[in-house]
């Protein structure tokens, strides 16, 4: 049996953790999910490179497949992907499509800190502020919807049963009774 060539070149597959990219706004605002799904589609953006670049640009991972690496549920995956977006970490290239014949295509995505090909990067999230997302075009659906002030809730969520007489005033004085 002889050697394979090809796997004693193969380096291990990792990522750096850039601690200048740790320290800016925009990551400190991302939900853990989306940091973790961060990192597996940067990992996979060197992984699955043709040749010693990257295939930045082209970086793919379906939701059931994401959400396998990270060991959560789709709608967790789809969210964090949409945090990244909204975040600026990635930028969708090619949207998904559902295929005609049962077989759909996943969406692509760039990693805006790092270049891709020839293009240099982009570096949206040095850029982000709070308050200012960016356009989420996929996944835009798994965002959680925005949360209503705490009385406003307790008005709607807890009313008062009704019996016939009105509620007592919150600062009701009391009459001395005379005997």
């Amino acid at each position: 049996m002889g050697r394979d060539k090809r796997n004693e070149q193969r380096q291990p597959q990792f990522t750096k953790w850039i601690r200048a990219h740790r320290l800016l706004p925009a990551w400190k605002a991302l939900s853990f999910p989306a940091r973790d799904a961060y990192f597996h589609l940067r990992v996979r953006c060197f992984a699955e490179a043709k040749n010693s670049h990257n295939n930045n640009g082209e970086v793919y991972r379906s939701l059931r497949k994401l959400a396998e690496d990270m060991g959560c549920s789709v709608k967790t995956a789809g969210a964090a992907l949409a945090d990244l977006q909204a975040k600026g970490w990635i930028v969708c290239t090619n949207p998904w499509q559902r295929g005609t014949d049962g077989t759909g295509k996943t969406a692509t995505f760039r990693l805006t800190m790092l270049p891709a090909g020839k293009r240099e990067a982009t570096r949206e999230p040095e850029r982000w502020a709070v308050g200012h997302d960016y356009p989420v075009t996929v996944y835009q659906t798994y965002l959680p919807k925005p949360r209503q002030g705490r009385a406003r809730n307790l008005e709607i969520q807890n009313p008062p049963p009704h019996s016939g007489t009105p509620p007592c005033p919150i600062r009701a004085q009391l009459r001395a009774v005379q005997s």
